[in-house]
């Protein structure tokens, strides 16, 4: 059949030549072993052969072990091998094979050019991207539909598992989030009055403190926070489920790990959210009423007097709207690579580092889209 890896043997008295032609490749592996033990067997009273490869039409790795096996049959037994005709890819190939084989360590991988990286590189990225959206689509048309089928069954709704969330998450997390909104409007507070006392209005830090605060301050604050420290909590806690295949041991039974671990989460998140921000609001306001007595030596109804002059409905809620939207993005990231299958400790450990830092930066992109939006509505 075309393209069968051929020999011929022409066998003198004290030299022999022999002629490769064909396919020397995988696919015709078993029918070369055959035809190079039959011209092994065939070279007798010889010393030296010499092997001519014009004929070859293509070689692979297979083909090329094969024939490195022929010359060192030939030259264990005390001939001379040379090779002729053979294409200089050919040749190289065959010799690197050699020298492996010599040395029984595996061939280094092929060099690529910086093109070649780039775009497989690029290729990767892509296929990766992809994949992880399609993961994310999935996992929230499961959440999507856990929670239609809850609202069609209220029985199966796990209100024990919402208020622990709800407790672990947000309870447990107000003296930081206190704290923090507390300090972040001393700092307003003093940056503001640094840069208005060059035009004596150092009156407005006042107005330039509370509005950043209650508008975007105070809600993207809590986000950053409930991401670092209950989001990260998520991740981990299934992360290590899944390695410990409890999650399997759920879904064997029976029960979704949507319905029992990731919803009730999502929920204390959504709920706990908006009551931080807001509690956010009122440390920072406190902290600004602080700052106001320090710095331009305000009492506390001159500071009442100006927040109100500042402060319009539409501020309070811009805030407090964003939160429960701010809580989903956070609560769907961390159970989402949570979930997602590990196969080590530290595999966990990196996805709840990628889902804390997604998380924040979904918040920041979010928050900076409905800035710009809100802006332009003149809001």
């Amino acid at each position: 059949m075309a393209g069968e890896p051929r020999i011929s043997l022409e066998q003198g008295e004290r030299q022999a030549i022999i002629r490769l032609s064909g396919s020397w490749v995988i696919d015709h592996a078993g029918n070369s072993e055959e035809t190079v033990d039959g011209t092994l067997d065939a070279v007798k009273n010889v010393q030296r052969v010499v092997v001519r490869g014009e004929g070859i039409d293509a070689l692979d790795t297979v083909g090329a072990w094969q024939l490195n096996g022929m010359y060192t049959a030939l030259a264990e037994r005390g001939i001379e091998v040379e090779q002729d005709g053979f294409r200089a890819a050919h040749s190289r190939f065959i010799a690197r094979i050699a020298k492996v084989s010599a040395s029984g360590e595996p061939a280094e991988p092929r060099r690529r050019n910086g093109i070649l990286k780039r775009l497989e590189g690029l290729g990767r990225t892509c296929v990766g991207g992809l994949r992880h959206a399609g993961e994310s689509a999935e996992f929230l048309a499961g959440v999507f539909m856990t929670t239609l089928r809850i609202l069609v069954h209220p029985r199966r709704f796990r209100f024990g598992a919402v208020v622990a969330n709800m407790y672990r998450a947000g309870v447990t997390a107000i003296p930081i989030v206190g704290l923090m909104a507390f300090l972040i409007s001393i700092v307003l507070s003093y940056q503001g009055v640094v840069q208005l006392e060059r035009f004596g209005a150092e009156i407005y830090t006042i107005n330039l403190t509370v509005v950043s605060l209650l508008r975007e301050m105070g809600v993207l604050l809590t986000a950053v926070v409930v991401a670092g420290r209950s989001g990260s909590a998520f991740a981990a806690e299934l992360g290590v489920m899944r390695l410990n295949g409890e999650i399997d041991a759920m879904e064997t039974l029976g029960m979704s790990p949507t319905e029992v671990l990731v919803l009730p989460r999502i929920l204390a998140l959504m709920i706990m959210v908006p009551l931080l921000t807001f509690l956010a609001d009122l440390f920072g306001l406190v902290g600004t009423a602080f700052s106001a007595r320090m710095l331009v030596e305000l009492s506390l109804p001159q500071f009442l007097h100006q927040a109100r002059s500042a402060l319009t409905p539409d501020s309070f809620w811009m805030g407090m709207i964003k939160a429960p939207v701010f809580a989903f993005m956070i609560a769907t990231t961390a159970t989402f690579w949570g979930i997602k299958e590990a196969e080590s400790p530290e595999e966990v450990g990196q996805q709840v580092t990628i889902s804390v830092v997604q998380s924040i930066f979904l918040v920041i992109v979010a928050d900076a889209v409905v800035s710009v939006a809100l802006s332009r509505a003149g809001i």
